[in-house]
């Protein structure tokens, strides 16, 4: 939070036979107030009233955005305006100087300056700070208040003074979640004579950070209420064109089409009611890029809009569109409102005479939150109802194959087999791959924008997910499971050469497994053709235990497993083996677009509107697949090494290498990720939880495949009640920490 200090300046009062301005100094930091002091100022001196009309007038002949009136007689003679801006300060310094403030018995009051410039030593150059002057009075509004010496080089970043009425209430706005996460503008140009290209051009360029420009140009009253009333509400609003304020500041006009005459222009009361609903729903910021502000601002503030950006007096169109631009380039970048302003004013004050950047100001209600570009967005979400029928379709993904085994195979006794055999696909889904989808979709609803690499990384996941199912279908090692249970295939004899070289067995080492664990000679008829079916095969996997040398056996398998012998008997698969393959693309999916969840932190980071909650679900979704790894671990150690060959054993044997190399990229890339974007303060908090994620995946790659053959595997009698028990323990504690996420963890 920024270093925040107010200056209330209230009505005329009299002290010791005197006139004065009563004074409240507040200062606030994070932790709320931290100093305050009472003092008072003299009315405006002369001098300074003086040079400040003269700015007002000089700064008016070269403005062509007010409502066109009358201007009344030029004053003669030739002004240079950086004299005359130069002459302002000198003068706004003196007032505002050691001897312009006064105590309460009317001697000079030190106390101010003293306490402003013991701030400046406390705070370091990176800090923001922003000052609110709350005052009625039109004159003091109009001021130059940041050319006050005292606030000048307080902080590398600058000092952006706003200004406030003394009377205002505080605004609950409640972020409604929504499909499309983007910030909705609404853009009235009011001449077209003026030339609005450029502004133009700047704000259809907010769509690369997520905005959505709504552009009316020159619309009638009627089609500006119509689109008010849009129920999508608008964040924020931008005029340009011609407007002005009463001399008081306190009413304002814009005119919206001049083709129309009075009817073309609006005083902002006129919308007073449907003005109050789009700032309840969403509005947070007005721009009006226009002459003589303050009066629009006022009266927008009263209704309890957090944000205003007017000029304080007549503008010209250079000035207007070089404040835009500015502003809206370094908004964008995530700066608060106040640092996007005081980025634009410098840039004008490099560009223009002096004097011309003191014409925007923020007029904001003080106890508005602080606004940046990310704060206008809310979770990009679907309905409640669409939530839930997502959710049963996920659900249904879950628990799919464990229930299509249970009910499409004859016993129980043949569900606790497969569970004991598959845990990687029966058991794991539910038991983790849950915590990975459901942090997938938090991810997701943080990505406001939808990039060119945001679709092409996608795509790329889409493509390499079918990719793996393909071959993983039609590939050797066919599971059990996948077939039905009076599956039966026949192998010619002349086909059964080429098998045996490939699977390196023969015909005599499978004649000679005793026959209690597989009858050979019921396989084989007197063509020598080999008959294999799913029963004889799952009755010898249930014995494999009591006999010592399993080789022979293990190149049945192989044989017995290999697709090229089952596709052309389509009929022989189970039902299961579908509910299988949409399993393995929930987990090959799940696990694939992390590296997409990754490229868009890492190298558009600006699409993603709550960094720190991007990240977060991020390493969720990581922690959620990386704990795929030992089931899928125990499932080569323990189940194709028993099966087919003990060469699967081994950290790098088969794609073990791969895993671990593709970890090792996931983790450095989510660390640089992490780096990059994260905040200071929330960044140990990430780079912990992304290591003990890391560090329990490396324990469980070395010591977890024992213990899931003894909670779910083969060691285990009942791998249900350990299966059951964590689910029901995980899911409370997950939620649990989902909505602290979400009450917890902000941009800031």
């Amino acid at each position: 939070m920024p270093l925040k200090i107010s200056l209330k300046i209230g009505g005329r009062v009299q002290i010791t036979n005197r006139e004065v301005l009563p004074v409240t100094l507040a200062i606030f930091d994070q932790a709320g107030q931290i100093a305050e002091l009472v003092s008072y100022l003299a009315p405006l001196p002369r001098p300074l009233a003086e040079k400040f009309q003269q700015w007002q007038y000089y700064i008016g002949l070269q403005g062509n955005r007010r409502v066109a009136k009358n201007r009344g007689n030029l004053l003669s003679g030739v002004v240079n305006l950086s004299e005359l801006a130069s002459a302002l300060k000198s003068e706004l310094n003196k007032w505002l100087g050691e001897d312009g403030w006064i105590d309460d018995k009317g001697q000079s009051d030190p106390r101010v300056i003293l306490l402003l410039e013991k701030l400046r030593t406390k705070i370091t150059q990176d800090e923001e700070v922003q000052i609110i002057v709350q005052t009625e009075d039109r004159q003091l509004r109009g001021l130059p208040w940041q050319e006050w010496d005292v606030l000048t080089g307080y902080t590398r970043k600058g000092v952006e003074v706003a200004i406030s009425a003394t009377n205002f209430q505080r605004l609950t706005q409640k972020p409604t979640p929504q499909l499309r996460a983007t910030a909705r503008i609404l853009v009235v140009f009011g001449d077209e004579q003026l030339d609005f290209r450029e502004e133009e051009e700047f704000i259809t360029n907010l769509k690369r950070y997520g905005g959505e420009p709504h552009i009316l140009r020159q619309p009638t009253y009627q089609e500006l209420e119509q689109k008010l009333k849009d129920p999508q509400g608008w964040h924020i609003f931008f005029f340009a064109g011609h407007s002005e304020s009463d001399r008081n500041g306190r009413i304002g006009w814009i005119q919206i089409n001049p083709s129309q005459g009075q009817e073309g222009i609006v005083e902002i009361g006129q919308l007073k009611d449907l003005l109050v609903g789009v700032i309840n729903q969403k509005l947070q910021l007005a721009i009006f890029n226009s002459c003589d502000g303050l009066g629009l601002a006022n009266q927008l503030t009263e209704l309890s809009l957090p944000y205003c950006i007017v000029m304080r007096e007549m503008v010209e169109s250079s000035v207007a569109r070089e404040l835009l631009r500015h502003f809206l380039i370094a908004f964008v970048k995530d700066n608060s409102l106040f640092t996007a302003m005081n980025i634009a004013r410098q840039q004008l004050q490099h560009k223009f005479e002096p004097g011309k950047s003191w014409l925007p100001v923020i007029v904001a209600n003080p106890l508005a939150p602080e606004l940046t570009w990310n704060h206008l967005f809310s979770e990009r979400r679907l309905s409640w109802q669409w939530e839930a029928v997502l959710g049963i379709i996920a659900i249904a993904i879950l628990i799919c194959l464990p229930l299509s085994v249970f009910t499409e195979f004859p016993s129980w006794e043949t569900f606790i087999f497969y569970t004991q055999l598959y845990p990687h696909l029966i058991v794991y889904p539910s038991l983790f791959l849950w915590i990975s989808l459901f942090s997938s979709y938090k991810a997701h609803c943080m990505i406001r924008v939808k990039t060119r690499l945001f679709m092409t990384l996608t795509a790329l996941t889409v493509l390499f997910t079918i990719g793996a199912l393909f071959f993983e279908l039609s590939g050797d090692r066919i599971m059990l499971l996948e077939f039905k249970t009076d599956a039966i295939t026949t192998i010619s004899a002349p086909q059964l050469p080429s098998l045996y070289n490939k699977w390196q067995t023969s015909a005599s080492k499978i004649k000679s497994i005793p026959p209690e664990i597989f009858d050979a000679s019921q396989a084989f008829d007197q063509e020598g053709n080999l008959t294999l079916k799913k029963t004889a095969l799952e009755s010898a996997l249930e014995r494999m235990h009591t006999i010592e040398d399993i080789r022979e056996l293990q190149g049945l398998f192989r044989i017995a497993t290999t697709y090229d012998i089952w596709k052309g008997n389509t009929q022989a698969f189970s039902i299961s083996r579908w509910f299988y393959a949409l399993t393995f693309v929930a987990i090959v999916g799940c696990g694939v677009q992390i590296f997409a969840l990754v490229g868009i932190i890492l190298f558009v980071p600006d699409a993603i509107f709550n960094k720190n909650k991007y990240l977060t679900y991020l390493v969720m979704c990581e922690l959620g697949i990386l704990l795929w790894i030992p089931f899928q671990g125990y499932s080569v150690e323990y189940i194709k090494s028993l099966l087919f060959s003990y060469e699967f054993r081994g950290v790098l044997a088969g794609l073990n290498i791969l895993i671990y190399g593709l970890i090792a990229l996931l983790f450095s890339t989510t660390v640089s990720s992490i780096y990059k974007s994260a905040t200071k303060t929330y960044r140990p908090i990430l780079l912990i939880f992304l290591l003990v994620s890391l560090l329990l995946t490396l324990l469980m790659g070395v010591f977890g495949f024992e213990q899931i053959n003894r909670l779910f595997g083969m060691g285990s009698t009942d791998p249900l009640t350990p299966w059951f028990a964590t689910t029901i323990f995980l899911i409370p504690l997950f939620f649990l920490l989902v909505h602290l996420i979400d009450l917890g963890i902000n941009n800031e």
